[in-house]
């Protein structure tokens, strides 16, 4: 009690409760509540006590005994006690009636196996004639249906009654809650429902009410029944309509708590009718600006889902001057000016006459502060954002997308003013738009460059929130689609940068592989108009390529370089060396290899394969998959390699510790006719346990004189 250990007094506190005054019995079931626990050893002391007082005439003593029972009851008691407690649920009293169903509801917790006892009592309070006997009994139902609503489906009809003839708004919930269990496992439910529900919804002033009867009729289909409902004036609507208008008193209201159930019930709305979601947007959009991070997010939930070809554009700008504004992005001096942060929305992403993002332009990396001052400086918030924008854009294979171009400098925006490290979820989205439409190949060039020669973004792309993995989509994407912009050599130093050895073995791979490609490109465009001045061009360029690559992967001989990025090197290096070459002396005309080399890259176009495209090809009906092309290849699997020759064993007769072969030993004829005689084991002596007596040490032995033969006397016969 109050942090102290009481064991030292679990016996007194029984001793208390055993006590013919009540008011010392109170006192001891009270202790008893606040100090015992599942492992205390004087429970067991307990149980007739507690069913002594369970069968006592003073409701008093039955009361607290029932609560001091539901609160210290251990598997034993509760299996020893449940068919007492059941009994008192017949009490005359509705007092005792209803703190027996609780603590019967608490006992089945602990013994499982008094449920199949319990269901049917409970089933009759349910038609007791006390009102709060019936709510407690609707009370106990709703907790114990909570992790298995189908073993009370058959309180179905009569919680049905309950539902229509009730007042109780508190009862009302909880049967209405219940109901949202039991509707999907009993889809016949939701006609029986619709009317009653339709009802309350028009009806009741409840906020709490209202909302579960929403709730249960967005989460159980009810909606879904094709039968009028009637509003609070009396016209017919269909019911989905009367729960999305009622919905607009929840989060338009100013309490918080009744605007985030308001948005949570809405965005499960949406996933049905969204139509009708649809109808809300300006009120979702300024939920997007509660100073409560919770409403917020909830309000981006619901948002994403309403994005369409019209609301797309303002819906990415609302959540993009968000994400600017706030102090985590820090913007270059007088930016924020010419961007007009004062104007309540800002206009991004903003375009200039080259077709770069202004934000890109600007932009500079900061980390995310420590100290969250503002919602939109929470990680957790612009996480939910900017994937909120990325997941309305690409819906669907983008189909509330319709300029491209806007997409992707959204994206390049993004990598300056995230604040956080979405760099994959940006390059995979840069990555996939380029591939799959040819139109915005172009521009993704652009903008790819313009990320490569941000020397900020490149320096520091070893540090953490920088997004540094759209680096090397960058790469890629110039690399890849070379052709479709007027190439230049200044593109090979972007692909080449002195931090490249600080990215990892996959990013240098990228941009290895891309350099070369942007060179073979290069070479293609210059060999069109040769003259002296390109041909200095070339050797200068092919030279400075060759040094680059040397400082930057060759600078520390003491690193090994990965495989991915040593074989890529070395063709490089191969291909620097060719052209060196041959463009060692001037002629009339480019070489060969210089137009030549770009087909090593290009030669086919790569597209977008789907992963189920090769089961949709037909196959041949003169396809033979048995017969051989050419000649049939020996099967050598059964082959097996001749074993070694042992090795020189040493010769058997020299050596005494080897045994003769089996041809030395010789042959014994056995004679089967005699009796073979079975040799008894010989007992053994019981060693003696006596310890030995101690021998006297024995005399030294005396000198004898052998006589020989020779002289040994006669003996006469």
């Amino acid at each position: 009690m109050l942090g102290y250990d009481m064991n030292w007094a679990n016996f007194n506190v029984v001793e208390v409760m055993a006590s013919p005054r009540f008011g010392e019995k109170r006192s001891g079931y009270l202790a008893a509540m606040q100090s015992f626990h599942q492992d205390t050893d004087v429970l067991m002391l307990t149980t007739n006590l507690i069913r002594k007082d369970l069968a006592s005439a003073n409701i008093m003593e039955v009361s607290v005994a029932l609560d001091g029972l539901a609160q210290v009851a251990t598997h034993e008691l509760a299996q020893d006690l449940f068919d007492d407690v059941l009994a008192v649920m017949g009490h005359v009293r509705p007092y005792i009636r209803k703190k027996a169903l609780v603590c019967a509801c608490r006992l089945v917790g602990r013994y499982a196996e008094g449920l199949s006892a319990f269901v049917p009592l409970l089933k009759d309070r349910l038609d007791d004639p006390d009102p709060t006997v019936v709510a407690a009994a609707v009370s106990v139902v709703c907790e114990l249906a909570r992790t298995d609503p189908r073993s009370y489906l058959s309180l179905a009809p009569k919680l049905y009654r309950l539902l229509t003839t009730s007042a109780n708004n508190w009862m009302l919930i909880k049967i209405v809650k219940l109901f949202a269990w039991l509707t999907p496992i009993e889809p016949r439910l939701a006609k029986k429902l619709h009317a009653p529900l339709s009802h309350l919804v028009s009806t009741t002033t409840a906020m709490s009410l209202l909302y579960e009867c929403i709730n249960t009729a967005v989460a159980g289909n009810i909606i879904d029944v094709q039968l009028p409902a009637v509003d609070s004036v009396g016209r017919e609507m269909d019911f989905a309509s009367l729960c999305a208008r009622k919905l607009e008193q929840f989060y338009e209201s100013r309490d918080h708590n009744l605007r985030y159930v308001g948005l949570v019930t809405l965005a499960q709305l949406q996933a049905r009718r969204p139509e009708l979601v649809a109808a809300h947007y300006n009120t979702i959009m300024r939920c997007l600006d509660d100073p409560d991070m919770s409403i917020r997010m909830r309000a981006i939930e619901a948002i994403s889902g309403m994005a369409t070809r019209k609301t797309l554009v303002p819906t990415v700008k609302r959540l993009m001057s968000q994400l600017v504004l706030s102090n985590t992005v820090a913007l270059q001096p007088n930016s924020r000016a010419e961007l007009n942060v004062e104007s309540e929305t800002l206009d991004l992403p903003l375009l200039d006459a080259a077709g770069a993002s202004l934000v890109s332009a600007q932009g500079t990396i900061v980390s995310p502060k420590i100290d969250v001052s503002d919602v939109a400086d929470n990680p957790e918030y612009r996480l939910a954002a900017i994937d909120a924008i990325i997941d309305m854009c690409s819906r669907q294979s983008y189909a509330n997308t319709s300029d491209f171009e806007w997409y992707v400098a959204t994206l390049a925006d993004l990598v300056y003013i995230a604040g956080v490290d979405v760099g994959l979820r940006l390059s995979e989205r840069l990555l996939d738009v380029t591939v799959r439409v040819r139109q915005v190949r172009a521009f993704s060039i652009k903008m790819a460059r313009r990320l490569l020669s941000d020397s900020c973004l490149v320096d520091r792309s070893c540090s953490d929130g920088t997004n540094s993995p759209v680096l090397s989509t960058s790469a890629y994407i110039l690399g890849e689609y070379c052709m479709l912009q007027p190439s230049s050599a200044e593109d090979i130093g972007l692909l080449l940068p002195s931090g490249l050895s600080k990215l990892s073995d996959e990013q240098q791979a990228v941009f290895v592989q891309a350099a070369m490609k942007v060179y073979a490109n290069w070479l293609k465009d210059v060999s069109g108009y040769w003259n002296p001045e390109i041909w200095e061009l070339v050797r200068s360029v092919t030279s400075s390529t060759q040094h680059t690559l040397s400082s930057i992967f060759m600078g520390n001989a003491c690193v090994a370089l990965p495989l991915q990025v040593a074989s890529r090197l070395r063709m490089f290096a191969e291909i620097l060396k060719t052209v060196s070459l041959a463009t060692s002396n001037l002629g009339d005309s480019a070489p060969p290899v210089c137009a030549e080399l770009q087909y090593l890259f290009s030669a086919y176009e790569l597209n977008p394969v789907s992963a189920a495209a090769q089961g949709k090809v037909p196959v041949p009906e003169d396809l033979d998959l048995d017969t051989y092309i050419g000649k049939p290849i020996p099967d050598t699997t059964h082959k097996v390699m001749p074993p070694p020759s042992p090795a020189p064993r040493p010769s058997r007769a020299k050596d005494p510790f080897i045994l003769p072969s089996v041809d030395d030993i010789p042959m014994v004829a056995l004679q089967l006719d005699s009796p073979v005689h079975a040799h008894k084991p010989r007992k053994t002596k019981k060693k003696s346990r006596r310890k030995p007596k101690p021998r006297s040490p024995s005399p030294p032995p005396v000198p004898v004189d052998i006589v020989d033969d020779e002289d040994m006397p006669e003996v006469s016969k």
